[in-house]
């Protein structure tokens, strides 16, 4: 009870990658490779948990290629269901999430309660010529991505899966993505991202 611990910047990496190799992730190899071996099942380090939550994949085999990883399990599509099927999620990025410069885009949605749950998330790097993790996407991209995403859940019970809304920041990208995989959803602005770009602009 009267141990105290001095994190220096430099653990930082240790503690990762100690915490990889407990996780049984060969911290020695590049992500991708962890991720092919997970989803080989051929690998002795194949993870059918892993393979089944990943609905597209593509992996980074050249320079002009970028990794993709689309993520839902099935309480996650069943969530989108439920409450984005003829209703309303969100969609947002986040930037450099990673050494690797990863982008990561999340569908939300909210439940009866008003809390967040999560629908996809969609990962992916950025071509390898990008010195900017920002500006490593485009409307196409996101297009691909969304529509895996349609595709998998109309899979999954026969029927398109169509939101009536979606709420986003103010990107055009993902607002005209968003438009070309539903033609005729609803687009809303943020209000916190408005309020930011009003104040920003404003300076």
């Amino acid at each position: 009870a009267n141990v105290r611990y001095l994190i220096l910047p430099r653990n930082g990496s240790n503690l990762y990658r100690l915490y990889g190799t407990l996780l049984g992730m060969n911290v020695n190899k590049a992500a991708q490779y962890n991720i092919q071996d997970w989803l080989d099942s051929t690998s002795p380090d194949f993870k059918p948990e892993i393979s089944e939550a990943i609905f597209y994949y593509r992996e980074h085999a050249t320079k002009e290629e970028r990794l993709q990883v689309c993520i839902s399990t099935k309480e996650m599509d069943e969530a989108a269901w439920k409450y984005a099927h003829h209703s309303q999620f969100m969609l947002d990025g986040t930037f450099g999430i990673s050494s690797s410069k990863l982008l990561l885009f999340i569908a939300l949605a909210t439940d009866e309660d008003r809390k967040g749950v999560p629908l996809a998330l969609f990962l992916f790097s950025v071509p390898s010529d990008n010195r900017a993790t920002h500006a490593g996407y485009d409307t196409k991209i996101i297009v691909e991505m969304l529509e895996s995403w349609k595709l998998h859940l109309t899979r999954s019970k026969e029927k398109d899966f169509q939101p009536f809304v979606a709420v986003t920041d103010t990107d055009t990208k993902e607002r005209g993505a968003l438009c070309q995989v539903w033609p005729d959803i609803l687009l809303l602005l943020c209000k916190v991202h408005v309020q930011h770009c009003w104040t920003n602009r404003k300076k």
